[in-house]
């Protein structure tokens, strides 16, 4: 029979490594000050930005890719007409793409 605390340790060790694949993606837009931006820019930099310069993509077509191999990506989506951007840190993942259109940014 299943202890409590076995089943506590699985649970945690499934849902771990499901987060740990899953892919990141910027959203499709934000709101600022009740108006809807799309998003029309990403870039990517080893370590937190402001601490760093983003890292030069490899383009591969309509679409520019990033090995993210042995970095600490930061993921920085940027949306048209505002300042705000969102910052997601892509740990675990192997690559970072951007590009296409409608525009999209993601890691996996």
């Amino acid at each position: 029979m299943w202890s409590s605390k076995s089943l506590c340790v699985l649970f945690c060790a499934l849902t771990s490594a499901a987060a740990l694949a899953a892919p990141l993606a910027c959203p499709a837009n934000v709101l600022d000050s009740g108006v809807r931006h799309v998003l029309s820019n990403a870039a990517l930099y080893d370590g937190p930005p402001g601490r760093t310069v983003a890292l030069a993509p490899l383009p591969a077509g309509r679409v520019d890719r990033w090995d993210t191999h042995e970095i600490d990506p930061y993921l920085i989506c940027k949306y048209k007409g505002t300042a705000r951007t969102v910052t997601l840190h892509a740990k675990n993942v192997s690559m970072c793409a951007a590009g296409m259109k409608p525009f999209s940014a993601h890691c996996k």
